[in-house]
């Protein structure tokens, strides 16, 4: 017996037979086993109607409903498909392999059918196109009128002569063959006429004397697979050995780019003469589109319009993407060509050339102040961590590429921005993203949040730049320029509280990280577009974003309801986190959260500076922290030689070569602070240890350094108690706890880091008698029993502590409620803004279509698909289970 056979047979519960349907074949047939008491039925399990066929009283699956005469009997009732996934695919592979002998069996016995076939609609499709060009010339016959009065459609004979055809080369996809293009002549006035290759169906492969007609149905795959990331060197092998007729792939790629260019602007509805609609930025996207204003047709009914909604903020996702650059050795030999496309890549990308080609794309000359100083040590920004791309400027272009990469923006809906994007000539800086906020902000004075990664250390940039630019409307100034979610985790705890959008009020739970969903759907042509031309590769790109923008476009109604259904459900996970947060909090004595909340949150971001530490103590704090760290980053760079004992020479190059960059950057912070102090070169030179000054701020820095470990301490022992107590509540079996003792593991090892820490800023600044009190063993297990205080506690300092650490879950799951709500109203605004742009848009594309009735049938084709695609949305809105506002 077969393995696989012996294998179908052993699965629990599970009938195998053959239901004979005719000769030498044979149908497997399961009987599904019934669920056990108390098992839970997938609500996505497939449902399959029980039919009881007279086969050995067998009860047999049928995918299909039948009509309640069937002889069968009436429709029985629909069960669910209790198997699990693995059980369904052990039954599918066990049921493949029974079944493969056969499929063997058959495939040898009629292996010559399939290229029979092939041969057969290979014949049938080229006639086809034979006939089609035919019949355009006796078309051109009937219509052809050149104002002779002897001359009109009843009277043909001997008026046209017939030329000699010419013979080009015609590739499908499933057939090739030749062509014999006719050409008429008119004998009275001397007009000659031949069918283009787009009338028969076909693109040529070049626009003079092309040899070589593609049927468009090849392009329009290619259009698809190559913005998948398939090469058209692999496409044109495919097409080959589909049709066997040689397909030159640089040809082919030609006349590919040649369609992309033509096809892209025929059918977007300003080519097509739609009036009324929004062009700008947003113009992609139904929901942050301006309406549209029809120029005629019925008066907008009560209740079409929107509500007010004046707390809906109008957001954008901004960031740079470096696998869509370029390299600058590929395609140097048409350097002069141009790209066509220009939807999305516009007038900030021709000033960040034009800045780039005369030497000024950087920081200074972007804001237009020529003094401005750019040390990434800002004083302004928050946020001290260390952010690659947080550059204000960028070093002159080096290495292999010529093109960086991408900066761009989408909207919270993911659809990209018309006219925003550009190439970075640089690695990627400030100077790029003011120029596409300036742009935005002009088109859409309405624009109210931005999102980006680096979103705290730009604000101030920006704010400058709105300074020095008043063409810019005066809304700009206020804009709110935060930090998205995901990446904002990297950043410190003061700064997610300050600019995250998590703890924003009226920011909603947009997340911010649109953008690298976009970035993603770029994926598949990052290893196509580094060796083309620079005008294939923009336009390649450009093709990408339509396809991407397109594809949201259809799924609009489906990821509003996707997004409302998950966001509810987080609204109600909200709500029972906060009553669990609440609970816990009495049990511990905390009643008053919302106070407790506000003091977290003024122990890691003080409003207001300490009245005992005046404003000269907090200056020499940090001019000697400055120091402190130049004279360790000195030391370590004279220990990287040490490292060769250890590891090779590259690795004392890198370690040296990066300490010198870090004290070039505190040797730059060092010279402002002192410049703005006014500060003597002997006094600088007085600020070392043994000065009072010195070591007074030293101590200061020390004191502060080590309450910040203790205070860091104390709050990752008290998430440490709470993740023990989550995992005592789920047992010791579940998936949940065992990732709970990962948190509370990793939690333990950075508690021996923040102890470290504390040892070293103990010792700082000491002539080696410094005390430092470390921690025996005993004392460090001590910590992580409840109830118990820390060696540097007191009862007062613990209820503190207590009282912060409550705070701040409070203050996280209030965030994240609050943010939860706020995104339900938003979508439920979105749902009538985007039932109202459909509306009013129908009526702008219908009264074009009225215009082109009888002028251009082609133009009708294309404004019909539109209509279509809007009532397909519009039916799918009707349904929706999104409350209207």
């Amino acid at each position: 017996m077969a393995e696989s056979e012996k294998k179908l047979r052993r699965l629990p519960n599970k009938i195998s037979i053959g239901v004979s349907c005719c000769p030498g074949h044979s149908t497997p047939i399961s009987a599904r086993r019934q669920p056990r008491p108390g098992q839970l039925v997938p609500r996505t399990a497939t449902k399959r109607l029980k039919v009881n066929y007279p086969v050995e009283d067998v009860v047999v699956d049928q995918d299909t409903d039948l009509p309640p005469d069937h002889p069968t009997g009436p429709r029985p009732y629909r069960t669910p498909d209790t198997r699990t996934w693995a059980e369904r695919q052990e039954r599918q592979e066990a049921a493949w392999g029974f079944q493969f002998p056969e499929i063997q069996k058959q495939l040898l016995r009629n292996a010559a059918i399939p290229a029979q076939i092939k041969r057969d609609v290979s014949a049938t499709l080229l006639g086809l196109v034979q006939t089609r060009l035919d019949g355009l010339t006796s078309t051109w016959r009937t219509q052809h009128s050149c104002g002779d009065p002897q001359h009109h459609p009843g009277n043909l004979d001997g008026r046209f002569k017939q030329d000699l055809a010419t013979t080009v080369r015609y590739i499908g996809l499933l057939s090739s063959g030749p062509l014999y293009v006719p050409a008429v002549t008119c004998q009275m006035c001397q007009v000659q006429y031949v069918p283009h290759p787009v009338e028969a169906g076909c693109f040529p492969s070049s626009p003079v004397d092309p040899h070589v007609w593609y049927d468009l149905h090849v392009h329009e795959a290619y259009n698809v697979l190559g913005l998948e990331g398939l090469s058209a060197t692999d496409f044109a092998e495919y097409v080959e050995e589909s049709t066997g007729e040689h397909v030159d792939d640089r040809q082919f790629l030609g006349s590919f780019f040649a369609y992309l260019r033509t096809s892209g602007s025929v059918d977007t509805l300003e080519a097509l003469g739609v009036e009324g609609m929004d062009t700008g930025p947003f113009a992609d996207c139904p929901i942050c589109a301006t309406l549209p204003k029809p120029a005629e047709g019925p008066e907008t009914s009560p209740g079409e319009e929107p509500g007010p909604q004046p707390a809906y903020p109008l957001a954008v996702s901004l960031d740079a993407v470096t696998k869509l650059g370029h390299y600058a050795n590929c395609g140097t030999g048409s350097g002069n060509s141009r790209a066509h496309l220009d939807r999305y890549f516009g007038p900030v990308d021709a000033r960040v050339s034009s800045a780039h080609s005369a030497g000024k794309l950087d920081l200074r000359s972007t804001i237009g102040d020529p003094t401005l100083d750019c040390t990434p040590f800002d004083g302004d920004a928050p946020c001290v961590s260390s952010l690659h791309c947080a550059r204000p400027d960028a070093p002159s272009a080096s290495g292999p590429c010529d093109i960086h990469g991408v900066c761009g923006a989408v909207c919270m809906h993911t659809v990209p921005l018309r006219s925003v994007f550009c190439d970075m000539r640089t690695p990627e800086q400030f100077a790029y993203y003011l120029l596409m906020l300036g742009h935005i902000i002009q088109q859409r004075p309405d624009l109210k949040h931005v999102y980006m990664d680096f979103g705290c250390r730009i604000a101030s940039t920006w704010q400058r730049y709105v300074a020095k630019h008043p063409e810019l409307p005066p809304e700009a100034a206020g804009l709110e320029i935060m930090v998205n979610w995901m990446h904002g985790n990297g950043h410190g705890v003061a700064c997610q509280l300050t600019n995250s959008g998590r703890y924003r009020k009226g920011a909603g739970r947009r997340i911010g990280e649109e953008i690298e969903q976009l970035w993603s759907g770029t994926k598949p042509v990052a290893g196509l577009v580094r060796y083309m031309t620079q005008a294939r590769r923009r336009d390649f790109v450009e093709a990408v974003l339509r396809s991407l923008s397109r594809k949201k476009f259809k799924k609009m109604v489906k990821l509003l309801e996707m997004k409302y259904r998950d966001t509810v459900k987080l609204a109600n996970e909200g709500v029972a986190e906060v009553a669990k947060v609440v609970d816990a909090a009495a049990r511990a004595g905390v009643v008053d959260l919302p106070a407790a909340a506000a003091e977290y949150v003024q122990s890691v971001v003080p409003t207001s500076k300490d009245a005992a530490q005046p404003d000269e103590a907090a200056w020499q704090v940090e001019y000697v922290l400055l120091r402190l760290r130049e004279m360790e980053l000195r030391a370590l760079q004279g220990k990287a030689p040490s490292l060769a004992v250890v590891s090779s020479a590259s690795a004392v190059a890198l370690a040296a070569a990066s300490t010198e960059a870090q004290v070039a950057k505190l040797r730059a912070a060092l010279t402002k602070m002192e410049m703005a102090r006014e500060m003597s070169p002997l006094e600088r030179g007085k600020w070392k240890p043994g000065y009072p000054l010195f070591d007074a701020a030293v101590q200061r820095l020390k004191e502060r350094e080590v309450q910040r470990c203790q205070a860091r301490v104390e709050t990752l022992v008290l998430e440490i108690h709470q993740t023990h107590a989550e995992r005592e509540l789920a047992g010791a079996t579940d998936k949940d706890a065992k990732r709970s003792q990962a948190r509370a593991r990793r939690k333990r090892a950075q508690i021996r880091s923040m102890l470290e820490e504390m040892y070293v800023w103990q010792g700082v600044g000491g002539d080696g008698q410094e005390v430092v009190v470390r921690l025996t063993e005993q004392q460090i297990k001590q910590l992580y029993v409840p109830g118990e205080l820390a060696p540097w506690c007191t009862p007062s300092s613990g209820a503190a502590a207590m009282r912060r650490h409550h705070g701040r879950l409070f203050h996280e799951a209030d965030a994240a409620l609050t943010r939860s709500r706020e995104e339900v109203g938003f979508l439920r605004y979105e749902k009538s803004r985007l039932g109202t742009w459909l509306r009013k848009a129908a009526l702008c594309v219908e009264a074009a279509r009225q215009k082109k009735l009888g002028v251009c049938a082609g133009s009708v084709f294309l404004l019909d698909g539109h209509l279509r695609a809007m009532e397909a949305l519009q039916s799918e809105l009707t349904n929706s289970r999104i409350p209207s506002v």
